[in-house]
């Protein structure tokens, strides 16, 4: 802890340093923050006898302001954009250890004044632990086995079954608070949710949910006279409707292909790891009703190479196909066509500048899986000579799903940026209520 504070104050020391630049050009578009904090993991029936004290650690980030040339910004009422890093220590350092993220965030003020500031921080990146399934399981278990033991009658399990991977996805959603003060110094407060996961791409993968709050400093170089008014808190110019910068009309035509690998279930991974191909790919149409929003609605057809899977029971009667132990699907015979789906999607997305964001929410109209789901109810109707034929639509419990049944309802959390007025790349993270699928990447193209 006196190393953190040692670091903490060098650089809140050199900050001002870094800032006092000679150039009138772009020294004022900068801002500086850093802050230290605390929290608290949220259980989630997996890691909850590990967690011993509160989560502790700190961040530093640079921001970008919305300048005149940043009209994007100005858009969102003067939001500024920043990168950061940021360490936590996750309040067990033999079982959840820590996490160091980098990431990218944006400051989306609700009221911005002059003497103070409200509002939200979205915040996507990458983060590492050092703490993982596979390095917390006691020795005398063989790697993805069941580790537990019983505790006043219990269950408990041992070792980490919260993260199976050394690199994972981060991201947040703050509230912030800035208080100016004098000379370009603010004090700020922050404060929110924050979930540390690989998408499903290694297991085990239930992640960790957690929240928190920060209490720091900010710096902001004070403009060269000739240059007020090209900070925070400029007027929003009048931008057209535009599908993003470069491209000056208010609908287009998008198709995309994307591709990935993921795990299902960590004990399908012993003696071998086992690892599926996914992939994606959308149609879709999009019109702009305002600056800053575009809504679309597409198709979207699904690979998910773990489909090709037979439950374990069935091992014998499929030589050769890959086994799952994952008692969530019926696979009673190894099938391509298991893999594919298809389904028609709402999309909302929100434009900033070149970069779009947002959630699709949609439903199956081709999903095999859906009368294989759960287990339990597809082996019984199986076992009675009357499996089971669902519609589209069929009632199920979407606070479940990530246990008992996909449903259908699917959503994608959805990254694109346009490289080229034509072209752009494409991430996205496709999920069932909370249990996500798969992480995929590609490109696509706009007409």
């Amino acid at each position: 802890m006196k190393k953190a504070l040692v670091i903490w104050s060098l650089l809140l020391a050199v900050i001002p340093l870094f800032a006092k630049q000679d150039s009138t050009k772009t020294h004022y578009e900068l801002a500086y923050r850093l802050g230290v904090g605390a929290g608290m993991m949220m259980p989630d029936g997996k890691v909850d006898q590990w967690i011993q004290r509160p989560l502790i650690g700190g961040s530093f980030a640079v921001e970008f302001l919305p300048t005149g040339r940043w009209h994007c910004l100005q858009q969102w009422n003067n939001a500024s954009i920043g990168v950061g890093v940021r360490y936590l220590n996750l309040g067990n350092d033999k079982i959840l250890g820590s996490a160091f993220a980098a990431y990218a965030y944006m400051n989306q003020p609700f009221y911005n004044g002059t003497h103070f500031r409200i509002g939200v921080r979205p915040t996507v990146g990458l983060a590492a632990v050092n703490k993982t399934y596979a390095n917390t399981l006691p020795a005398e278990y063989e790697t993805y086995s069941i580790a537990q033991t019983t505790v006043d009658g219990k269950k408990v399990l041992l070792g980490n079954w919260s993260i199976g991977s050394i690199l994972n996805a981060y991201l947040a959603m703050e509230l912030y608070m800035d208080f100016p003060i004098k000379d370009g110094w603010e004090i700020t407060l922050n404060g929110g949710w924050h979930h540390i996961s690989n998408g499903s791409f290694m297991h085990p993968n239930a992640g960790y949910n957690m929240f928190g709050g920060e209490l720091g400093v900010r710096y902001r170089p004070t403009p060269a006279p000739s240059q007020k008014g090209r900070e925070e808190g400029t007027p929003k110019p009048d931008v057209p409707r535009k599908l993003y910068d470069g491209v000056d009309k208010p609908w287009a035509i998008e198709l995309s292909v994307t591709g990935g690998v993921k795990q299902n279930y960590y004990r399908d991974n012993y003696p071998k790891m086992q690892f599926f191909g996914a992939a994606t790919l959308k149609l879709a149409a999009y019109w702009v009703p305002v600056s800053i929003f575009r809504i679309g609605a597409g198709v979207d057809a699904f690979y998910d190479g773990y489909y090709r899977c037979v439950s374990n029971s069935f091992a014998a009667d499929n030589p050769g196909a890959p086994v799952t132990h994952f008692g969530k699907t019926y696979l009673k015979e190894s099938k391509v066509e298991n893999c594919f789906r298809v389904g028609i999607s709402l999309q909302p997305e929100f434009i900033i500048g070149r970069l779009t964001a947002g959630i699709h929410v949609g439903f199956y109209v081709f999903d095999p899986i859906k009368n294989l789901e759960p287990y339990a109810e597809a082996k019984a109707a199986d076992e009675a000579g009357k499996p089971l034929n669902r519609g589209v639509f069929y009632a199920y419990d979407f606070a479940e799903a990530s246990n008992k049944a996909d449903g259908w309802c699917y959503m994608q959390f959805v990254l694109k940026y346009h490289v080229l007025d034509h072209l752009f790349v494409q991430l996205g993270l496709k999920t069932h209520g909370v249990r996500a699928e798969f992480i995929d990447a590609g490109l696509g193209v706009a007409f």
